[in-house]
């Protein structure tokens, strides 16, 4: 993983090669191991080099084609490289090709159609002197990130917002819209950011710039693929282990030992016990403990792992970081109020992997989208009316849960049943003045300001992102496809990135592998979920490999005890935090509303309401970013 940045005039006017060095400082940390820039009169673009793969060390970017009408910057990791090697000729006998190079001749043969033929990780742009213009591309998932901002004739990029913001001509005015679905809790576009100039290229998407103009357009597209019938429970687990499997194979190719994270959840712990089955090498494991919240530590899963397995295992305490102290520096980085609740853990986590020397980690993310918890399939069964089936899913699904499954299937039945609509609205209204509990969540505290709920169209937008939600699909496949494509996904990959960056250090994730992704979305829904219990193939298909007690797992450890651990017990008051941002927080939060959130909280922390917990946090993040934002104009 490295940083890319550049600059590009449409009109032939030069690049200031001081300014294209200030993109570069702007992201520094991503270059640990070289930085170095190329300028061509109108175009100029930098790199900062984090070797992470063997190929790597061999790398000089920007990298000129061998006819010198090509100039590459990529952030990239390719996997397919021996079908690529094949593909375009490359095979050499002094040393491999890099991903860089092959990116390159890629771009020779295919041009445009290029990125198709790439599978892995990357962000990259080819200025082609012979076409007189800058070519850009990021791969499927969004695993590379890649900013910039389009304002005729400049093109500025960059691996993080901070490189594009360096540039003395890109405003810094904040994007209202942005800061409404922030706070609305709603995401309604893949391309947006929370600056007005700056947008991202959203993933599988490719971008030319010329003298007409910007022109972009996807070249790939995450469709639902077609059901897939394989006959047997033992059929689909042998063929999801096969994917899972290669996928986790191709990120282990690094310039050293890997290692992983290991929660002892069932998707941390799919990743390890996988990555140990296929590696010829030393696997390393870094795992949270939590001393001071006994409730929400898992080290008799961790434990269970470790024991199956010959591991280099490292810990940290979870909760041994100042949750309000490290917010600013953070959001800094990030320059955005972030989608991660609790960002600090990871900065732990991250600290510790660099401390043992490594720079590629293996993580989790993704298991619970990708692999589903078919969520999606009670509501399919009720739409469809099988009864019989939605009730031996809810006795299953809710078992130790506040609502019981009679009082859940009620719902559905009042919801999906032969009533007129009119009808079953009304008796469930009634049903739950009088205290049937139907899964409804508490409302969370309305925190935007009504002038800019007003202003930004909240309630439009809201109605929008509802429909588009998964909740609001038909059946548990689409609902599935929804999750794992929705405009979510990039965020909080993006977010992934940058924390990992901030160390030096790579993050893998297989579960965001397109092949595994698009295997787990050709299951029948019934493959996903059975008698209520959701990620059935990932248990199954794995189950040679995981430890029987985290194989079962159905629960999940709550963070919310770490987050109020964290709150009280941090050298700042959360009190005076907050009641020290509302001057930045005004113009866009209900500020009484925030503070009796936070009073309510103070008054009995572990008793507090959990929506007030999760509220308290969002207005952090907003109001950590927007005094960022204010100090960074002085």
């Amino acid at each position: 993983m490295s940083g890319i940045a550049g600059i590009c005039y449409t009109d032939g006017r030069p690049v200031n090669q001081s300014v294209l060095r200030r993109l570069l400082d702007a992201q520094s940390h991503r270059g640990p191991d070289g930085r170095q820039i190329r300028r061509e009169t109108s175009v100029g673009l930098g790199h900062l080099a984090l070797h992470t793969t063997p190929e790597a060390v061999h790398e000089a970017q920007p990298r000129v084609g061998r006819d010198e009408r090509l100039l590459l910057t990529a952030d990239a990791r390719i996997d397919n490289r021996d079908e690529l090697i094949s593909a375009l000729g490359c095979r050499r006998d002094d040393r491999p090709a890099t991903d860089a190079e092959l990116i390159l001749r890629a771009y020779r043969r295919w041009g445009d159609a290029s990125p198709e033929h790439l599978r892995g990780a990357f962000a990259f742009a080819v200025w082609d002197a012979s076409k007189d213009r800058l070519f850009c591309a990021r791969d499927r998932m969004g695993l590379r990130p890649f900013h910039y901002c389009w304002s005729a004739p400049r093109f500025v990029f960059g691996s993080e917002i901070n490189a594009v913001l360096a540039h003395p001509a890109v405003s810094h005015e904040i994007n209202d819209t942005r800061v409404a679905d922030f706070l609305a809790r709603i995401h309604l576009s893949k391309e947006y950011t929370f600056y007005d100039d700056v947008l991202r290229l959203p993933p599988g998407h490719r971008a030319v710039i010329h003298r007409e103009g910007m022109h972009t357009d996807a070249y790939w597209t995450l469709t639902l693929p077609e059901e897939r019938t394989l006959g047997s429970d033992a059929a689909y687990a042998e063929a999801f282990r096969a994917v899972f499997s290669s996928a986790v194979e191709d990120r282990l190719r690094a310039d050293g030992d890997v290692g992983t994270f290991l929660s002892g959840g069932l998707d941390s712990s799919s990743v390890t016990a996988t990555a140990r089955e296929v590696s010829s090498g030393p696997l390393h494991t870094f795992s949270a403990v939590y001393e001071h919240t006994p409730e929400v530590d898992e080290s008799e899963y961790i434990r269970a792992v470790l024991d199956r397995g010959d591991y280099q295992s490292h810990f940290v305490e979870g909760t041994d970081h100042d949750l309000l102290e490290d917010f600013p520096g953070y959001l800094a980085s990030q320059q955005k109020a972030t989608l991660a609740h609790t960002p600090s853990l990871l900065q732990v986590l991250h600290r510790k992997v660099q401390d043992v020397g490594l720079n590629v980690v293996l993580d989790g993310h993704g298991g619970d989208e990708v692999t589903s918890h078919g969520h999606g399939y009670p509501g399919e069964l009720a739409r469809t009316r099988r009864w019989g089936a939605l009730i031996r899913d809810l006795r299953g699904s809710l078992q130790g849960e506040e609502i019981s499954w009679p009082e859940a299937f009620v719902a559905y039945w009042l919801r999906y049943g032969r009533l007129p609509n009119r009808v079953g609205r009304r008796l469930l209204r009634l049903l739950q003045s009088v205290g049937l509990s139907t899964g409804e969540q508490k409302t969370p505290p309305q925190l935007i300001g009504d002038d800019f709920a007003r202003r930004t169209q909240i309630a439009d937008r809201r109605r929008r992102y509802r429909k588009q939600a998964p909740a609001a699909a038909p059946t548990e496949r689409r609902c599935h496809f929804r999750q794992v494509s929705g405009t979510l996904q990039p965020g909080a990959l993006e977010e992934l990135n940058q924390v990992a960056s901030l160390r030096a250090v790579e993050p893998r994730l297989p579960f965001w592998d397109p092949r595994v992704v698009e295997f787990c979305l050709s299951l029948p829904a019934d493959v996903k979920r059975k008698q209520g219990i959701g990620r059935q193939i990932l248990r199954s298909g794995l189950g040679r490999v995981l430890p029987d007690r985290v194989q079962a797992r159905t629960d999940k450890s709550e963070f919310r005890p770490s987050v109020v651990y964290g709150l009280t017990n941090s050298a700042l008051d959360v009190q005076t935090v907050i009641e020290e941002m509302e001057d930045a927080l005004a113009p866009y939060v209900n500020v009484d509303v925030a503070r009796s959130t936070v009073d309510r909280f103070v008054q009995d922390p572990s008793a507090s309401n959990p929506a007030d917990t999760v509220s308290i946090l969002q207005v952090l993040r907003l109001g950590f970013f927007l005094e960022h934002k204010t100090k960074s104009k002085r």
